[in-house]
């Protein structure tokens, strides 16, 4: 048979102070909770970050570099570019939207670029 000391037999632990072994296991876990709650939130915020840097359901090259606009309204990209468009809807029924979304490009679809400004416009308030 194995020795056993007095302080095991009774739960206390090499100091003798009762249940600290189980403390100090659940304070570690406490704290490798709040980590790992910390980092999810981490995440989970420059997730919403970067998704809200975007306009609507449009995913834009520029997002925060709109292009600029004529006298009649229209977005005009600079010499050399032309705008692609595309369309995105956005929402759930009755509260749905169509966007109209764009890109200054010198590429030949509105995924390549290089993309020097982009564009963004309400199609359709009431529905997609």
């Amino acid at each position: 048979m194995g020795h056993m000391n007095k302080a095991s037999a009774v739960g206390l632990d090499e100091s003798g102070h009762p249940g600290s072994n189980r403390r100090r296991f659940l304070g570690w876990m406490g704290k490798v909770g709040v980590t790992t709650i910390g980092a999810v939130a981490g995440l989970a915020a420059t997730s919403k970050a970067a998704e809200a840097a975007n306009w609507r359901c449009c995913n834009l090259a520029q997002p925060n570099n709109f292009c600029p606009t004529n006298s009649s309204a229209q977005y005009v990209c600079p010499s050399g570019y032309s705008m692609k468009v595309w369309t995105c809807c956005s929402g759930s029924p009755p509260y749905q939207r169509r966007y109209a979304c764009g890109e200054c490009t010198k590429g030949a679809n509105c995924n390549t670029g290089p993309f020097i400004c982009s564009a963004g416009w309400t199609v359709n308030a009431n529905g997609c």
